[in-house]
């Protein structure tokens, strides 16, 4: 298997996965972060090694878009904190 194949391969199950993220968090289930594999950072992570390892352009902005709607799933997510192993952190607020 040629590289190129392989990061098209790879890219195209990214973007499978990103799919479920979208789908997960359409569906009102939260933050999915319990899993490393349900956070952004992983799936950047992996996008960011294909573009840095690819000469192939069409192949890079592919990857490019890929992080851009991977972004807009997590829109918003990023300010909030988090515990441990991705855990919510507990709010600090007063409560009545």
């Amino acid at each position: 298997m040629s590289v190129d194949q392989h990061a098209h391969e790879e890219l195209a199950h990214i973007g499978r996965m990103i799919a479920e993220l979208e789908r997960v968090a359409t569906k009102g289930h939260g933050e999915p972060t319990r899993h490393a594999v349900m956070r952004p950072e992983y799936w950047q992570r992996r996008i960011d090694a294909l573009m840095v390892a690819s000469t192939n352009e069409p192949l890079r902005r592919d990857a490019a878009a890929l992080r851009e709607r991977l972004a807009e799933v997590f829109a918003g997510t990023r300010e909030r904190d988090t515990g441990h192993a991705g855990e919510p952190a507990r709010e600090t607020g007063s409560r009545k």
